[in-house]
């Protein structure tokens, strides 16, 4: 305690606007503090908030200005303190209030307002009149020594005088009126009369309490507020870590797909030089025979032989600049995919720049703020401990409530932990689009450890619409042919086949001929962008998530590498998966089916509502040949379903069985079609629909259902497929 005053310093208790020692010392809510005439100009100048010029932190403009902030007569009695020591230190002469004389003092009477030298200062503390004196005497010896501690000042203090009687000496406080320093006649006679009155060591006690509280609770945080600065410059370090490593891996990628372009073009270079040689060759080979033969027949015959020279020659000529078109063509594709990358490569260089440069402003701001957080710390802590130190009750009573609720937005303050830092210390990119798609993977029986292995695979995972190549001869199909699987009988349930064979189209042989699921090996999923594909019933542990995904839902592929997808469903709009959790719907006609069961097993598993189908057989009030659109589809019994269709000739829908139909297009329903109400509908509600009345989808719920806009656009309401009619 004894060199707390000593520990401060003297800067402590300088005005930071003069730079000389408080005079008339003013303390804003955030505890700094400054002379009244300096701190002045700033609070006449604000509007509703002033500005503290040093932490920067807003408080209430007070309705008598400068006034209205306290005076903080702890700092000016320690100020006094401060000018007592000057004094001693240079050995000043003053004025002595007892014998009246120059002298060298050597006490200064807080009561009296004055110094007393030696001889008074005996008689000051011996005397009938002063003696009462003695508590607030100071011996210049003790401030000379730095023996004085901010406890012993307070003790030196005389209570302060009652605000409506100063010839009073406070003995009270009057707690709603600011713990006010008033007189016992104050207090009970006169307009603090029904006042919460205080004694002064009761309430100083409880200010005491409360702030010794606050700073047990800031000092939990002291290792959170100085760290901060340490965690800002180690995400700073780390941001510069990942710009970098993101431009190099960019940079990398970029270096991989502009050489695949450039390999490329050396493939086509020689591409183009290999026919060239080749159409060469074959003129001059031609060109020799024909002058051979030329030689041998008659010369009567001359000009027939050139007429044959003069075409083949043409004809090379064509076929030069054939192949000098289509070289043209595959460097303008590569060139514009060089264009494109190279554009790419910026886009992403210039996006990490301007990443960097955003999250490095925001760590400059948040460095700032950082700045002031501590700069308000440590000037609480410092003011705060000053005020303890004096234990003063009339200083506590008077300054440790404002220190109260000036440390609630200091703790909330102190207690953040800026989590964002770590989002800010990255930078992302997206990968460089890839130029050239991976060809798609061919399954080989080499693949497999057995010939059982290979034709459980085969039985779970062909479908229709892939390419296959025969390996094993089979009813004329020979091993090398390729041929498209265009049916099979597969179990619904397991999404397995029956026995064990595929109908394929075989191109060679310009039929369609049945072989083993082992004796062919596929050679190309068939699945490419623009392909109508649906979920896999086998594919028990899928990939990626197919919530939302109806199993019946038909979607198109809008990108693919071969081995993974992204298709657009009707209820999933960005669907990712792999190859294999998918398969193609393909759009097959009667007559690529051997017989009516074969098509039949087919529309079970590929209709969906939306599509255009003809019947081809009659089934109640349809006729061979009506057309129509699927609206709703029902399991009526395993193995059967109920198919309601829209019937363009009949004008109205009615259900018909699935086996006598025939699929004719792919009609996905999607967002924005117009559709039309088949009878009136009154909700709940107490409203609904009429029939007739045309009806757009804005939303599409799943295969039975969507959410339709009315035509005034101001309300939407559910609706099954059944209830409406699809306008063509």
């Amino acid at each position: 305690m004894a060199s707390q005053l000593e520990d401060m310093g003297e800067h402590f208790f300088s005005c930071s606007i003069c730079l000389h020692s408080f005079k008339d010392p003013k303390l804003l809510p955030c505890l700094h503090r400054f002379c009244r005439g300096c701190i002045k100009p700033v609070v006449d100048e604000s509007d509703d908030k002033v500005k503290c010029p040093l932490c920067k932190q807003d408080c209430d403009k007070p309705d008598d200005g400068v006034d209205g902030f306290k005076t903080d007569f702890h700092t000016r009695n320690v100020v006094e303190y401060i000018q007592l020591q000057k004094s001693v230190a240079a050995e000043e002469v003053r004025k002595c209030i007892g014998c009246s004389k120059e002298l060298h003092v050597a006490a200064f009477c807080f009561k009296c307002r004055g110094f007393i030298c030696r001889k008074c200062h005996e008689v000051h503390e011996s005397s009938g009149m002063t003696r009462d004196h003695k508590e607030h005497v100071l011996a210049l010896k003790d401030v000379k020594d730095k023996h004085l501690t901010l406890e012993k000042l307070g003790s030196l203090k005389e209570a302060p005088s009652c605000s409506e009687h100063p010839e009073k000496l406070a003995e009270i406080c009057c707690v709603d009126c600011g713990n006010l320093p008033i007189c016992m006649v104050c207090g009970h006679h006169e307009k603090h009369k029904g006042h919460t009155i205080r004694g002064v060591r009761e309430l100083a006690a409880e200010e005491r309490e409360k702030i010794e509280h606050s700073m047990k609770v800031l000092k939990e945080q002291d290792k959170n507020v100085r760290g901060f600065p340490a965690k800002l410059a180690e995400a700073r370090k780390a941001l510069e870590a990942s710009i970098a490593e993101t431009k190099a891996r960019i940079r990398s990628q970029y270096n991989e797909e502009a050489e695949k372009v450039n390999e490329k073009e050396r493939e086509a270079d020689e591409v183009l030089a290999r026919h060239k040689a080749e159409v060469d060759r074959k003129e001059r080979e031609e060109v020799a025979d024909l002058n051979r033969q030329r030689e041998r027949e008659l010369k009567t015959v001359n000009d027939k032989y050139d007429k044959r020279v003069n075409k083949a020659k043409a004809k090379a000529a064509d076929e030069r600049g054939e192949k000098d078109t289509a070289a043209s063509k595959t460097k303008d594709v590569l060139t514009k995919k060089r264009s494109y990358l190279e554009k790419e490569f910026m886009d992403s260089i210039s996006s990490v720049d301007h990443q960097g440069n955003t999250n490095m402003t925001t760590f400059g701001e948040l460095s700032d703020q950082s700045t002031h957080r501590i700069q308000r710390y440590d000037n609480f802590v410092t003011v705060v401990s000053s005020v303890l130190a004096s234990r003063d009750h009339w200083t506590d009573v008077s300054c440790l409530p404002d220190m109260n609720v000036s440390s609630k937005p200091l703790i909330k303050d102190a207690k953040k932990e800026f989590l964002e830092i770590d989002a800010l210390s990255k930078v992302t990119s997206k990968r460089i689009t890839p130029l050239f798609a991976n060809p798609a993977p061919v399954i080989k029986r080499d693949d497999f450890k057995s010939d059982d292995d290979y034709d459980k695979y085969m039985k779970e995972h062909l479908r229709i619409g892939m390419t296959v190549r025969c390996r094993k001869a089979n009813r004329g199909v020979q091993v090398g042919d390729t041929g498209k699987v265009i049916g099979f009988a597969m179990n619904p349930w397991t999404g397995v086949v029956y026995d064990g064979r595929v109908d394929c189209q075989w191109p060679r042989l310009g039929d369609t001929h049945g072989v083993g699921c082992s004796d062919v090996e596929i050679v190309d999923q068939g699945i490419q962008v623009g392909s109508k594909v649906r979920l896999q019933r086998s594919a028990v542990n899928p990939s990626r998530d197919q919530e939302g995904v109806n199993p019946r839902s038909v979607g198109r592929v809008t990108a693919t590498d071969g081995k993974n997808c992204t298709v657009e469903f009707p209820t999933k709009k960005r669907w990712k998966g792999l190859v294999a959790e998918v398969e193609q719907v393909l759009l097959l006609r009667r007559s690529a089916f051997q017989d009516d069961s074969s098509y039949s097993a087919y529309v079970r598993d590929t209709i969906s509502a939306g599509m255009a189908v003809r019947c081809y057989k009659n089934d109640g009030m349809t006729k061979v040949g009506d057309t129509g659109t699927v609206i709703m589809i029902e399991d009526i019994v395993p193995g059967q379903l109920g198919i309601e269709v829209k019937w363009q000739m009949q004008g109205g829908a009615h259900w018909v069985k699935h086996s006598s139909i025939e699929i004719l297009g792919l009609r996905l329903l999607k967002v924005g079609d117009t559709v039309r109400a088949k009878q009136s509908i009154s909700t709940i509600l107490g409203f609904g629909w009429e029939k007739g009345e045309t009806l757009k989808i804005t939303e599409i719920v799943d295969d039975r259902g969507c959410v339709v806009q009315y035509e005034d656009a101001c309300r939407t309401l559910p609706i099954l497929f059944s209830r409406v009619g699809l306008l063509q």
